[in-house]
């Protein structure tokens, strides 16, 4: 019996991951007799696009406070018997060096050393706990955000003790030595490869040029010298000064009412140490326009173009989506895929994007290419750059990148914990309970104009980070020499 119970557990948990709220969009239940006979469709509803707005359909989302003031945003979703809860820290990366200076990767160590063990359970204890519940537990760190996920069937007699279990983790996490030995060792692994990738180095390096000392300057992995500051008391004091009441916001999904909701909010903020809010992170400087080079052995030049963006509460976002769609959203109709790729046969991909973060995220141009290739590409990524700045954006190519992120958008809602993470970064980033409805009302409303205003606002051509990583120093102004292409030495401290 209790082997049947697990198994309709685990597949229901299962189920429920991808399949849950594809109610909330567009549904077309079938009446069709299994004994039917099978006959071919004219067209294919699951690729159906929605005429209309208003046609689309998305969660009601339910908001409230806990008595300690920590918001709260909530989706009733009666389909399966299961409960999605988020909690959302802010205890990214960009606090790593608040408590001690350096410590490049401590959210990051703190996450995967969360659930390793407490003063009265090893980490097998937690595990076979989760697992005859049939609830799973999930933590990581990101550069703005500390998540924390718990996925439980909503039977009260399996809810109530997998919460117990999870606030006994935040609460008493004690890291024992054996787990941060372990740890330790794979993360010096994992970061020694990446000292491989000609790509990830790439990345990294972008944004320690772009952002200097800001907090986002360093990656959330850490570096193989900063891992090494990194001690379990450490650990510990990170998430007693961080993972709290007051640096909280909750998510919670599932087949529960309000009052449920409530009283599991409540129970979770009363149990954890009440804290304070993590500081304001300070603001990024403006990029200045430079070109960096960093000596590689690779087969292919890899090449960043970017500069300091926007923030997630930005009312711009939805024009600057858009407008990004046209120039490098990633599909073969925009604009540097046409120059660089169609055109030419310079790269084999090439996207661009903002990535819009509590502080200023960057803005961010990406691709590779043969080396032999490189500073035509460069000429003409940052050509067509000038030029998207400078023209207005034929109004067909607008209106197939707006249909493409309308009709794209209902997947962003498609399974309950895919809810949970758009619930999550609402509450953590201040946005409103109307969000999920008004996000797609925002894109239908923006303009040609409106999306090209808000690019030439927040892209300047004249001040971009150019970052080549690869065998051969890039030309600028036509002069290998010149001194306005910086070289940094292969031993920086990403590596």
């Amino acid at each position: 019996m209790k082997s049947k119970l697990k198994t309709l557990t685990l597949s229901l948990l299962a189920i429920g991951m991808g399949t849950t709220a594809l109610v909330h969009a567009e549904s077309h239940p079938s009446s069709t007799p299994s004994s039917a006979e099978i006959t071919s469709l004219k067209h294919l509803d699951s690729l159906k696009t929605f005429e209309n707005i208003s046609q689309l359909k998305t969660p009601t989302v339910q908001e409230f406070k806990t008595q300690s003031g920590t918001r709260v945003l909530f989706v009733e979703a009666p389909e399966l018997p299961i409960v999605d809860v988020q909690l959302v820290f802010d205890a990214g990366s960009a606090r790593d060096s608040e408590l001690k200076s350096g410590q490049y990767g401590l959210a990051s160590m703190t996450a995967q050393l969360l659930d390793e063990g407490t003063s009265t359970q090893t980490t097998d204890q937690i595990s076979a706990t989760f697992e005859r519940l049939g609830a799973q537990f999930g933590a990581a760190a990101y550069r703005d955000m500390f998540t924390v996920n718990l996925r439980t069937l909503s039977d009260s007699n399996l809810l109530n003790p997998a919460i117990d279990q999870l606030l006994s983790i935040l609460k008493d996490a004690n890291v024992p030595q054996t787990s941060y030995d372990r740890i330790m060792q794979q993360n010096r692994v994992g970061l020694a490869a990446q000292k491989e990738s000609p790509s990830i180095t790439a990345n990294i390096h972008f944004m320690q040029e772009l952002y200097d000392k800001h907090p986002y300057a360093q990656p959330s992995s850490g570096t193989l010298a900063s891992i090494e500051l990194i001690k379990p008391v450490d650990i510990r004091n990170f998430k007693d000064t961080y993972l709290v009441a007051k640096n909280l916001n909750i998510a919670i999904v599932g087949q529960m009412s309000l009052g449920q909701a409530k009283v599991v909010a409540e129970r979770i903020t009363q149990s954890l140490p009440q804290g304070q809010h993590a500081r304001t992170l300070p603001k990024p400087d403006a990029t200045a326009a430079r070109t960096v080079y960093e000596p590689f052995d690779s087969t292919q030049t890899h090449i960043r173009i970017g500069q300091i963006g926007i923030t997630r509460d930005n009312p711009d976002l939805p024009a600057l989506t858009l407008s990004n769609e046209v120039f490098g959203g990633g599909g073969f109709g925009a604009i540097l895929m046409k120059e660089l790729r169609e055109k030419r046969g310079l790269t084999y991909g090439v996207t661009s994007g903002f990535s819009a973060m509590q502080s200023k995220g960057p803005f961010k141009i990406s691709y590779s290419t043969r080396t032999d290739q490189m500073d035509e590409s460069l000429r003409i990524a940052k050509q067509a750059l000038r030029d998207y700045v400078q023209k207005d954006v034929p109004l067909d190519t607008f209106n197939e990148a707006k249909t493409g992120v309308l009709n794209s958008y209902p997947l962003s809602l498609s399974s309950n914990s895919n809810i949970a993470s758009t619930l999550a970064s609402m509450g953590f980033y201040g946005l409103a309970n109307s969000y999920m409805a008004d996000y797609p009302k925002q894109i239908e409303a923006v303009t040609p104009e409106a999306a090209h205003q808000a690019f030439v606002r927040y892209v300047n051509p004249d001040n971009m980070l150019i970052l080549v990583v690869g065998k051969e120093k890039p030309k600028a102004d036509g002069d290998a020499s010149s001194q306005s292409v910086k070289q940094v030495s292969t031993a920086t401290p990403a590596q």
